[in-house]
């Protein structure tokens, strides 16, 4: 009823200038529905395509997260692997340290009974040397002794030796002089010349 009323109306005001008719209007409503599709459509695609830009952007935003996300990670593992090397190596060098000085000890201790041998050792080999030393001295004084010893035996014997060639001379002389006084008589005997020793 409201739509006949209408058109009744509108049928009523046809005869006024400057009214449009019906299918004018309906003709202007078409073009205008035409032209808001065309404007819907306009926007729709603009929407589509700022969507589509915005869902871009949210990719490459939560790509550069993953990114993010991906590094921090990374620096953390890094972190955490130098950590962990870190504690290795002083762990490592730590026990090197522990050996060295372990072995350095050793070798002190090894080094201090060294030096004591070497100095029994020496202090050994100088009573040693002292004990030839002396052995030697008395040797030579003993045959320093015996020299002079047997110097003084030779001496005495050869004296001894004098005197009893001395004495077996004159003894020697003695008996020639009584085997010549002998002959002497035994040819007196005879009726000899005396002859005269």
């Amino acid at each position: 009823q409201w739509y006949q009323r209408r058109v009744r109306e509108k049928k009523g005001k046809k005869g006024e200038p400057g009214e449009l008719s019906v299918k004018d209007k309906y003709n202007k409503t078409l073009q205008e529905v035409d032209s808001l599709k065309h404007e819907l459509e306009t926007r729709t695609e603009l929407a589509r395509r700022n969507n589509a830009k915005a869902n871009d952007l949210k990719m490459k935003v939560s790509e550069w997260e993953n990114v993010v996300k991906n590094e921090q990670e990374e620096k953390l593992d890094i972190s955490a692997d130098m950590v962990r090397q870190y504690k290795t190596m002083q762990s490592t060098m730590a026990l090197r340290i522990h050996l060295l000085e372990t072995n350095l000890a050793h070798m002190q201790v090894q080094l201090d009974t060294t030096k004591s041998k070497l100095d029994e050792t020496e202090k050994a080999k100088a009573d040693l040397q002292k004990k030839y030393d002396d052995a030697v001295e008395k040797m030579e004084r003993e045959m320093s002794d015996m020299e002079k010893i047997s110097e003084s035996i030779l001496i005495e014997a050869m004296d001894a030796v004098a005197g009893k060639l001395e004495q077996a001379q004159s003894l020697w002389q003695k008996s020639c002089k009584m085997v010549q006084l002998r002959n002497i008589a035994k040819l007196r005997e005879f009726g000899l010349p005396n002859l005269e020793l």
